[in-house]
């Protein structure tokens, strides 16, 4: 898949995976409400979950000088960036397996050094439920990718 065009579907591909998580959010949000309706394992999955789809959610924190709404689009903005770079990457190994599957073990690498600071290097806090999910979900791109770059 290393023509221009196949560049462009795996980037989008990548690139639309990238609002699974801000979507999440977004339908749980308050997060107070959300957590009033439901166990606390299934907040804490919830928020585990985004927290590990959205990478660049922790840059919304500029909404102390910008406001929420531009800190959300920045939040946003750079995970399908981010996203976008690694579809891209994809697309041009897409049509070798080995490489394909390397890329996917990266991300799996960082997905779980993520998921391992978020629990504070502790794995007595780490939710493997969210962890497995979120791992699962991110092999969802690079499986549609690997059947375009098949055709």
């Amino acid at each position: 898949m290393t023509t221009m065009r196949g560049l462009a579907i795996s980037t989008l591909i990548f690139g639309a995976t990238a609002f699974v998580g801000p979507l999440i959010r977004w339908m749980t949000w308050p997060p107070s409400k959300f957590e009033q309706g439901s166990s606390t394992s299934i907040g804490n999955f919830v928020y585990d979950l985004v927290f590990l789809l959205w990478p660049t959610q922790p840059l919304a924190v500029i909404d102390v000088n910008t406001g929420p709404l531009v800190a959300g689009v920045v939040a946003v903005g750079a995970n399908v960036l981010l996203f976008g770079f690694v579809g891209l990457v994809v697309g041009s190994v897409a049509k070798h397996a080995p490489g394909l599957l390397a890329l996917y073990v990266l991300v799996c690498a960082l997905v779980l050094l993520l998921a391992l600071w978020g629990a504070g290097f502790s794995v007595a806090y780490l939710n493997i439920f969210a962890l497995v999910a979120a791992l699962l979900l991110y092999a969802v791109p690079f499986w549609a990718t690997a059947r375009l770059a098949a055709r």
